[in-house]
């Protein structure tokens, strides 16, 4: 389990890339469905996923930070929508 500061997992990411701050696991199944229906030849116009990290997933994890990460999240939602569009 991720939420385990011991766990195997968070000791493979930390030391994985050092660059790696954070790990999204909810938009793996809309990557997952994304794939599995994108491969019939037909247009794939892409998509993005932008997240606001309100906890570090452990044992102190809370609900204190999720308006701040909401904010921050469409905060850099609208800063990349001119690339985007």
């Amino acid at each position: 389990m991720i939420a385990d500061r011991e766990s195997d997992i968070r000791s493979y990411l930390s030391t994985y890339h050092e660059k790696v701050l954070a790990v999204d696991m909810e938009a793996g199944g809309l990557s997952q469905y994304w794939q599995e229906n994108s491969v019939h030849g037909e247009h794939n116009p892409g998509w993005v996923v932008v997240r606001g990290v309100s906890d570090n997933a452990d044992e102190h994890k809370g609900h204190g930070y999720h308006e701040l990460a909401a904010r921050n999240a469409a905060h850099v939602l609208g800063q990349l929508l001119q690339y985007l569009c």
